[in-house]
């Protein structure tokens, strides 16, 4: 089995994939469950993937093998002015939800593409941009039916703390933390 080649790619990088970044999310998400819901249609996602590139700490990191995209995950800090905990702001305490610009990556979006499933991308894409994060914690979310990937993120050290949906007819999903250093007191 021969290994992917991971390339990162900042903001303006991203906009110069941006094309096939939507072309690698549409074909992973036109399986079931994901099929059909407006959430996860390629506009949706061009959208979402727009507004990342202009978050702060912005960072994009590509599988490749033998020149084909395997697979994408992106992220980005949260900042201090971020909104990200609004909807949750009464069902978490105070110092689950407050930010500092430095405090939490965001991991917007892990997919890779069925041919390529089965052989640790995920899990390699993810720790290769967790390793080179200065935040002192992650947070991810995902569909709670959204099975191997939930047990694969909880296998990994996430732990759930909520349960939110970003628009009003989409999809609800669990919101995952997993600290990434210690804080110094």
């Amino acid at each position: 089995m021969r290994s992917v080649t991971l390339r990162r790619r900042d903001a303006e990088e991203t906009r110069a994939v941006l094309d096939d970044a939507v072309r690698v999310h549409g074909e992973v998400h036109a399986e079931p469950p994901f099929r059909g819901v407006d959430y996860y249609s390629d506009e949706r996602f061009r959208d979402r993937l727009a507004i990342a590139v202009r978050q702060p700490g912005f960072g994009l990191l590509a599988a490749e093998d033998d020149g084909e995209t395997a697979g994408y995950l992106y992220g980005f800090a949260l900042a201090s002015y971020t909104r990200w905990w609004s909807p949750l702001k009464d069902l978490l305490p105070a110092e689950t939800t407050a930010e500092t610009g430095a405090r939490t990556v965001f991991i917007q979006e892990i997919m890779v593409r069925k041919r390529w499933r089965g052989r640790g991308i995920a899990r390699t894409l993810h720790d290769e941009f967790l390793s080179t994060r200065g935040e002192e914690r992650g947070l991810m979310c995902v569909e709670p039916g959204n099975e191997p990937a939930r047990s694969a993120y909880l296998r990994w050290g996430w732990t759930p703390v909520a349960t939110t949906t970003f628009a009003a007819a989409g999809p609800a999903f669990d919101c995952l933390l997993k600290p990434l250093r210690r804080v110094r007191v």
